[in-house]
Parts: C-alpha cells; structure tokens; sequence
C-alpha cells in the first residue's frame, strides 16, 4: 500500500516538476527556410529535423565528413529534405512542405542545417558547416514567417534576427 502511494506522489512530482523554475518554449511551428548560395562553389545541403534527444548526438557524435561521405549510412537514415546547389543561388522549405509533418510527428524542435562545404575544417560541436535553428514561434523576428539562411565559403550564416530574450 506505502509503495503505490509512494509511486502515485512520485508521478504526480515528475508531472509537475519540468515546469518548474523554467520559463517554458513556445510551440514549435513550421517556418519556410530561405537559404541562399553566395558562393561560387557547387554545394549540397540537407535540412533534417532534429528533435531533443537527438540533438547532441547530431552535435557531437556525428562527423560532418563522415555524414558526407558517399553511401553514408548516416546520411541516408536522416529525415531530410536535401539540395544541390550548382548555378541556382536560392533554394525555399517552404512552411507547408509535407516534411514538417514528419518532424514535427517525432518531436522536431530544431532543424540542422549541414553543408558539404569545400576545404578542411575542424570536427567536433562547432563545426561551422553545421548549424541548429530553433522551431519555437517565439524566437524569430519574421513577418513572412521565413528564416532566411546564407551559404557562404567556410561557414552558414542566419541573416534573421532572433527575438530579444525576456
């Protein structure tokens, strides 16, 4: 009897306890992702949804070479969308695309951003050819609802502004 009691509190406490002391994101929210190719280099680039528990899995045990290396079983077990830029210089997600019923399906509450960008970079969380992009509907500062991304030589750039924090 003390032990179902026991169980019942320490259920009620957990249910309770994520709430606590913690200022609590916004809904996430589908947003079309402009990104923009300002190099004159030939780049592929996916968009995967990344959801919580993955995200440092994706931060620090995914390789950004390995993930382009052909016939990556990483790569290929990402739920992407994926582009080529070869003479075209802008490529839209747009907000109401099938995938973001995917993502959001498994809890996405970020999309990474990685590029197959040329040169040598330096693997580990920072890698510069990779980058996390909150979903939350109260970060951007966006009237069209469009997060506008550029792909330069070494790195992948957010042009839009981020809400300032409360």
């Amino acid at each position: 009897m003390k032990i179902s009691s026991l169980s019942g509190l320490l259920f009620a406490v957990a249910l309770l306890t994520p709430g606590c002391g913690t200022t609590k994101p916004g809904r996430p929210a589908a947003w079309s992702i402009s990104i923009t190719k300002v190099t004159p280099a030939s780049i592929e680039l996916d968009v995967v949804g990344v959801n919580p528990s993955d995200k440092q899995q994706w931060m620090n045990s995914v390789n950004v070479d390995d993930y382009w290396k052909p016939n990556s079983s990483i790569r290929a077990g990402a739920r992407k969308e994926s582009t080529k830029f070869e003479s075209e210089k802008t490529w839209v997600l747009e907000k109401d695309h099938k995938v973001w019923s995917e993502w959001f399906g498994y809890g996405a509450t970020e999309v990474m951003i990685i590029a197959n960008l040329p040169g040598r970079y330096e693997p580990g969380p920072h890698d510069r050819r990779r980058i996390f992009l909150p979903l939350d509907k109260k970060v951007w500062e966006s009237k069209d609802k469009t997060i506008k991304v550029e792909v330069q030589d070494a790195f992948i750039r957010v042009l839009t502004p981020q809400k300032p924090r409360d």
